[in-house]
């Protein structure tokens, strides 16, 4: 039996070139103009690397790499391509799109210049009727473990999801029925960026895309196809017909559900050659991992004491917030600070000072739980310390540890007023977040508690239980 073959893949020849020395916030910008999903990084007709949606989504937790940084930094360098002889076979690129876990294939002609770009979506668009398999039931291939997030999210903290869980979408849902009500998407965060909406301040309910075009577990792939094409979308929301969230398909499931007799031998002639590539490709995914959680881990530890910095605090405060707020559980904030420390700086210099520091740090670090506990320097000799799911009991025990802790490090301090050794004082504040409170609120409260330690004598702590 001869095997039909499928007609040529449109070759997406109007896309968004742009030289290596573009900002990434012009590169952001004009995706956003042209509803551009990438941009290829082009310098005299060479391909030098390319820069998609997804990594937008991943640098959106740092404004830093927004709007410093330019595309010859940020691109992803190594590309797969292909040669414009062999954008003609479905089959083998449904398995490359699906294998590499790639959006973006760029075209080349045989000098190798770019010459247009093939997208899942293009394969898509040209699959007849016969090469998906009509009687296939959504829920046999939907994914169901779906990240999803609350209406009262900010956008920062969607994008960091996104990010988290290296998905392309975060499905909104009712905070109490759990149903699904919006959307966003990598597309959208590159257009709230042109927007320049403020991250931090705008919730995921003022932009999400709603009302919710879903879909039902029961329907055909086929009618997902058809629907995806009618709202011109890459995803579709499954729901329960009770109104439950119960997975999500993607355009990259559907190509996945070619005939698998046409897949079989496809994929039997591209065996090794596949292999070859997905091993190579692992490799350098493995090193731009590493590569990028170093930089990640740089952006959010503070250089001297080697323990998290503001930034890190204000998100990581800003995140339990919004989980324990979830779950009614308690939050504990505790803010220290390091008596008389400018007369120790003072007395024994600056090296001493930056040593002294690095010790109580540490110090301080070994008072709380290592795995959920957070400890930041808040600034010059004050640290703040972050205690999820911690009642004002467990506050109290934490601020008598790092009292003694710091103590039992005796770092000689002639000139304190209260002792021959380095002493700290602490403000501690419990409270079950909610929406008559806030993180701005409990700072406030633990810095006036830290200032009345100070007033008391220093080397103590002060603790509140906010109701």
């Amino acid at each position: 039996m001869m095997l039909q073959k499928a007609p040529d893949i449109p070759i997406q020849t109007n896309f968004l070139s742009l030289p290596p020395s573009t900002s990434i916030k012009a590169a952001i910008k004009m995706m956003a103009e042209k509803q551009a999903s990438c941009a290829i990084v082009i310098e005299e007709q060479k391909l030098l690397g390319i820069f998609t949606e997804r990594d937008v989504v991943r640098i959106t937790t740092n404004s830093t790499l927004v709007y410093d940084l330019l595309l010859s930094e940020l691109m992803t360098k190594d590309v797969i391509t292909l040669k414009s002889s062999e954008a003609r076979d479905i089959f083998a690129l449904s398995r490359l799109f699906s294998k590499n876990r790639i959006r973006h294939l760029p075209v080349m002609d045989e000098q190798n210049h770019v010459v247009g770009v093939i997208t899942p979506n293009s394969v898509r668009n040209i699959l007849k009727p016969e090469y998906l398999l009509r009687y296939v039931r959504v829920m046999e291939v939907m994914s169901k473990q779906v990240i999803h997030g609350l209406p009262s999210d900010s956008i920062l903290t969607i994008a960091q999801q996104m990010s988290i869980h290296r998905v392309s979408c975060i499905v909104i849902v009712d905070p109490q029925t759990l149903y699904p009500i919006g959307i966003i998407t990598e597309r959208d965060v590159v257009k709230f960026h042109n927007m320049n909406l403020d991250f931090t301040q705008v919730s995921a309910q003022e932009v999400m895309s709603t009302p919710l075009t879903t879909m039902c577990p029961e329907d055909s792939l086929w009618s997902v196809h058809q629907r995806m094409q009618d709202l011109n979308v890459r995803r579709l929301v499954i729901q329960k017909p009770t109104g439950e969230l119960a997975g999500i398909v993607t355009q990259t499931q559907l190509l996945k559900m070619i005939d698998p007799t046409e897949m079989y031998h496809v994929m039997a002639q591209m065996q090794e050659i596949i292999e070859q590539q997905t091993q190579e490709l692992h490799q350098l995914n493995q090193r731009l991992q590493t590569i990028n959680g170093e930089l990640e881990k740089l952006s959010t530890i503070d250089e001297l004491t080697q323990i998290d910095n503001r930034r890190r605090f204000n998100e990581f405060l800003a995140q339990e917030w919004q989980r324990l707020a979830y779950l009614s559980k308690p939050l504990s904030l505790i803010l220290c600070d390091v008596d008389y420390f400018k007369l120790y700086n003072d007395t024994y210099g600056h090296v001493a000072g930056d040593e002294c520091l690095i010790k109580i740090a540490k110090s301080i670090r070994d008072a709380t739980r290592q795995t959920s506990d957070l400890v930041a320097r808040y600034g010059g000799e004050e640290f703040a310390v972050v205690l999820p799911n911690t009642n004002s009991e467990g506050a109290e025990r934490v601020s008598k540890n790092i009292l003694t802790q710091v103590q039992n490090l005796q770092i000689p301090h002639d000139s304190s007023e209260i002792s021959r050794f380095v002493t700290i004082s602490l403000g501690a504040v419990t409270v079950i977040p909610n929406s008559t409170n806030s993180p701005e609120m409990i700072l406030q409260i633990a810095d006036e508690l830290l200032y009345q330690s100070k007033q008391q004598g220093r080397n103590t702590y002060k603790l509140s239980l906010i109701s």
